[in-house]
């Protein structure tokens, strides 16, 4: 038989040697792409895997290291005159990665894994909002009950613009995981965002805001964290970020040298108050670590807790003559008083 067919035999012989000169030379030319990626120069690298790809089209890892340079590519490009060049980057590198996933012979969780970083990493490159949404709104399908995916995909419509959206997850992080300490601190934090201060403004408060504001947005705020304790009255984070408030709300108030008025005088008691109960959410954790009160009379030498801003004797002092003063800017209110003690 075979004598009769030499030519085919030949022929045979031929394809197989073609074939296997063509694969040698496909990997040379991705080693030469190598080579080239190393250096930097991810064009010439990608040029060297598209003449591998023609040689051997059924190849694997010339994918993947023709994806890593086109994502190389995507990442450097931040002009936004770069956008459409970036976007065939971006598509080259996405058909790449999921084609090296494919033809892999046995697949591994690890292998998942980077293939759903780069994804990722080259959909926020490539400002991608709309895939990125969608992607993380899918996970919290598959996954309605991880809490953490609350968080990541509120992040998400925040980093694209979509506050509106972004505030409605961490509400509703809050509202699906009532018990969760950590929903109400994050949905605390998302309130307190307003309150940073202009970094130029060399003021520790947000001088955009009137004062009233800032005070309303505080009170939201503390009122977050007293869910977040009441739950657990262990969780540091919450009385870190609630003196805050509480400092934001002292921050706020007109406090007058010489107060004259009722109202001035108010002002200044209710400073005093605030400042005080800022200190006491950092007692509270000085409690929470154990952490030894500060000496008064020599330098501390390691992590205290701060004196009280004023004394309990004063604290008293300020919590009467506030009654008082209430009731003198309350006058309706001090003749009622006044009648209930005559019908006593």
């Amino acid at each position: 038989m075979l004598r009769r067919f030499p030519m085919a035999k030949t022929a045979l012989l031929a394809l197989v040697l073609a074939a296997g000169c063509a694969k040698i030379q496909a990997r040379d030319l991705v080693r030469e792409g190598n080579e080239l990626y190393r250096d930097g120069r991810f064009v010439e690298a990608i040029q060297k895997y598209d003449e591998a790809e023609k040689l051997e089209p059924d190849g694997v890892t010339l994918f993947w290291n023709r994806a890593c340079a086109a994502e190389s590519l995507v990442l450097k490009m931040k002009d936004p005159k770069q956008a459409a060049e970036r976007k065939k980057y971006a598509d080259m590198a996405l058909r790449d990665f999921q084609t090296w996933y494919d033809r892999l012979p046995e697949k591994t969780e690890n292998d998942a894994e980077q293939i759903e970083q780069h994804r990722l990493a080259i959909l926020d490159a490539d400002e991608r909002c709309d895939d990125l949404i969608s992607y993380w709104i899918d996970k919290h399908r598959e996954n309605p009950k991880e809490e953490s995916l609350y968080g990541v995909v509120a992040r998400q419509y925040e980093k694209c613009g979509r506050d509106k959206d972004a505030d409605e997850w961490f509400v509703k992080r809050t509202e699906d995981f009532p018990d969760s300490v950590r929903a109400w601190h994050a949905l605390a934090i998302r309130r307190f965002e307003p309150l940073w201060p202009d970094p130029d403004s060399g003021l520790p408060y947000n001088a955009a805001l009137s004062p009233s504001e800032r005070r309303k947005i505080a009170d939201e705020v503390i009122r977050l964290l007293d869910k977040a304790t009441a739950i657990d009255p262990n969780f540091r984070d919450a009385y870190v970020w609630r003196a805050m408030a509480y400092t934001q709300r002292a921050l706020s108030r007109a406090v007058l040298e010489n107060p004259e008025t009722p109202e001035e005088k108010l002002e200044a008691i209710l400073a005093r108050k605030d400042t005080l109960m800022a200190w006491k959410q950092q007692k509270a954790l000085c409690d929470i670590e154990q952490l030894p009160d500060c000496p008064t009379d020599k330098p501390p030498e390691g992590a205290c807790c701060p004196p009280r801003p004023i004394s309990e004797e004063e604290e008293a002092q300020d919590a009467e003559m506030e009654r008082d003063l209430r009731e003198q800017l309350e006058p309706g209110k001090k003749k009622r008083r006044k009648r209930r003690r005559r019908r006593r």
